[in-house]
């Protein structure tokens, strides 16, 4: 995936690295600066030390987080389906719980009802 931002002109004493000129590059005729892939901290930290120009700097800074957007995404719509399939899932074993002990109790051994219930007398003194 490639990157750019906006960058009005590259600092005069900013080259590249040779090991990196295939991955970041700037266009004057766009005023683009474009990076290839995925930006690690420390090649951001080397590109970073190249100047001091505050313009410079923060259109790296966008390529940083744009390029480490595509390694972890942060979009909440991607995990709606997963939770809406736990919850349902979640749902039909609550339901199944309150069926299983409500068959228990109705299936089990007939409860004695209060005109069953015999009382000792206390013994008269």
């Amino acid at each position: 995936m490639e990157y750019s931002a906006n960058l009005a002109r590259l600092p005069e004493n900013v080259t590249f690295p040779e090991r990196l000129r295939d991955r970041v590059s700037f266009d004057e005729a766009t005023q683009r600066l474009t990076y290839r892939g995925f930006m690690t901290k420390c090649t951001y930290d080397e590109l970073s030390a190249l100047s001091d120009d505050i313009d410079y700097h923060r259109a790296l800074e966008q390529l940083f987080v744009r390029t480490s957007d595509e390694v972890a995404p942060h979009d909440c719509r991607r995990m709606l389906p997963a939770a809406i399939g736990l919850a349902s899932v979640v749902a039909v074993l609550l339901i199944l719980v309150v069926v299983w002990i409500v068959m228990g109790r109705s299936s089990g051994s007939p409860q004695a009802s209060p005109s069953d219930v015999t009382h000792a007398s206390s013994p008269a003194r």
